[in-house]
């Protein structure tokens, strides 16, 4: 019996989950390889499970583009290009380098596309890589809000410490999920649930607890048990697999628990959790080892960020201690910078008349540039990937950091 309750333990829905009469055997979780002759591979859709564990899609916001923009999910990786944007430099020197994948922090499609001619500059740069086979993937605001993200990085790059979130973006129920496995399956179902986005509680993920005990059950007439015979009560030695998971994976992370489980009816519970909620936010709020003038602190960031292309204004701040940052376009956070008690907002994109409000508000406001800020995001991808990939022992899928990659400002 499939059950699944509210934060008052009410029960709100009871509901088994009939599943192909002819599974009777063993469906485990995908691999992150796939083994053929000539050694393991891997394929797009599971570099993207590997970007979405660092950047969980669900954290996007509602405007944005994310995840697998041009290919096939089911395509054999060769190699991996990562990058800022994905421009037509980026696209050659990815089909230089004899990589069929770019994984990229702005989205190649942005807004609907009505046509893919060689009309307009989009048109052929997505025909360019259907023509050559190279599938694009995006973590985008994902990528930003997410912790470990490209605004944790930059906080990392300006040495803040006692870092937290600046603006709260979105608000998030946690689900528990508690599943009855045989001891045998629990790995792959654990792995399944965890790849599919279970089990995450700050900077780890697959996190799980379970306990042993003995299940019971009596197959019925027309039923074909993976274990034991119709019309005998069997027991079997099982684990109660517990994890969390947000509102917005849960019916994906169910799905991936059938599919790794390998009876035709499983039993699980589901409970919606009334504390903790999970809060995504935007932005970072820390701070320095030492209070800087405004002065050493206009070279701390030159430093921090050699990429960018620097400017100052606002408010000179003789004592700077509480830095806040947005990556990217940021300039809508000067208030909530300054409201949070920082004395100097980083970010890129500024306007005049947000310097304008800068010193109004008395907060310094250094703009490094939108490319500056998040040119980063090429490294901090390429590092995560090469990560899991090792983790896996998988190391015949190259994957480089774009060389071509230009801020769109030159002078």
């Amino acid at each position: 019996m499939n059950e699944i309750f509210d934060e008052t333990n009410e029960q709100i829905v009871i509901a088994k989950e009939q599943t192909d009469n002819k599974k009777q055997t063993v469906v485990a979780k995908e691999s992150l390889t796939t083994v053929k002759e000539g050694g393991a591979t891997v394929s797009v859709k599971q570099i993207g499970h590997i970007v979405e564990a660092l950047a969980p899609t669900h954290l996007a916001e509602s405007w944005d583009n994310v995840g697998l923009m041009v290919g096939q999910q089911q395509t054999e990786v060769t190699g991996i290009l990562t990058a800022l944007d994905v421009t037509d430099e980026v696209v050659e020197e990815a089909i230089a380098k004899g990589c069929n994948l770019i994984v990229s922090h702005h989205p190649l499609i942005f807004k609907g596309l009505k046509q893919v001619t060689d009309d307009t500059a989009l048109g052929r740069l997505v025909y360019k890589l259907i023509s050559h086979k190279i599938a694009v993937y995006s973590a985008h605001t994902n990528l930003d809000i997410a912790s470990g993200g490209l605004n944790d990085l930059a906080a990392a790059q300006i040495g803040l410490g006692q870092v937290t979130g600046l603006e709260k973006v979105h608000e998030e129920g946690l689900y528990k999920i508690v599943v009855f496995v045989p001891t045998t399956h629990t790995d792959a179902v654990l792995n399944a649930m965890g790849d599919a986005g279970a089990g995450h509680i700050g900077n780890y993920s697959h996190c799980t607890f379970h306990s042993e005990g003995t299940g019971t059950f009596l197959p019925l007439e027309g039923t074909h048990p993976y274990i034991g015979a119709v019309g005998e009560i069997t027991k079997v030695a099982e684990n109660r697999l517990e994890t969390i998971v947000p509102k917005a994976q849960l019916a994906t992370v169910l799905d991936a628990m059938k599919e790794a489980h390998p009876y035709e009816e499983v039993a699980y519970e589901v409970y919606r959790l009334a504390e903790p909620a999970q809060v995504a936010t935007i932005g970072r709020l820390g701070v320095l080892a030492d209070t800087l003038s405004w002065e050493a602190f206009v070279e701390l960031i030159k430093a921090a960020f050699p990429q960018g292309r620097a400017r100052f204004g606002g408010a000179k701040v003789a004592a700077i201690t509480n830095v806040a940052l947005c990556t990217g376009s940021g300039a809508e956070f000067i208030k909530a910078a300054a409201k949070a008690g920082a004395q100097a907002y980083v970010t890129g994109d500024v306007k005049y008349h947000d310097m304008q409000l800068a010193k109004e508000l008395g907060i310094l406001v250094a703009d490094v540039g939108h490319f500056g800020t998040e040119v980063g995001a090429s490294s901090l991808l390429a590092a995560h990937i090469e990560m899991k990939l090792r983790e896996q022992s998988i190391t015949t899928i190259p994957v480089h950091i774009s060389e071509t990659q230009k801020d769109f400002f030159f002078a």
